[in-house]
């Protein structure tokens, strides 16, 4: 894992971060963010990533680095594409290997839907992301 990757795309989560919280103050629907759409968002800065390698290349480089430096974790705003009906319906959570460094410190277990909606919250509502990557 690396941070190189992790710093090109910390400004598209902190945007991301400001658009979510913006629309929660004002009411207005949102988008979630998807690893489908933070995919295409990472081809425009010429990274090339996939649904299936975004967490581990891109996102678990960046909780990490939120997590030791005590701040809110700004993987948590991005959930897994939605399943389509008759797959269970439809899953608004991030992928499973999201929930490891809160399972290993024992603050939550896997698929911990509530626990990951609370991060989520603090990750978008946060106010005082830098600009520039802190890490």
């Amino acid at each position: 894992m690396s941070l190189e990757n992790a710093r090109a795309i910390y400004p598209i989560l902190i945007q991301a971060a400001r658009d979510l919280s913006d629309s929660a103050k004002e009411r207005r629907n949102t988008s979630w963010l998807s690893y489908d759409d933070l995919c295409l968002r990472c081809k425009e800065l010429g990274i090339n990533e996939t649904p299936r390698t975004v967490l581990a290349r891109l996102l678990k480089p960046l909780q990490i680095a939120c997590l030791e430096n005590g701040l809110p974790d700004l993987s948590a705003l991005v959930i897994q594409k939605p399943k389509s009906r008759n797959e269970f319906g439809f899953h608004l959570r991030p992928s499973d290997g999201w929930w490891a460094p809160y399972v290993e410190k024992g603050e939550a277990t896997a698929g911990d839907v509530v626990f990951w909606f609370r991060q989520y919250q603090a990750a978008r509502d946060y106010a005082d992301w830098p600009e520039t990557p802190f890490f």
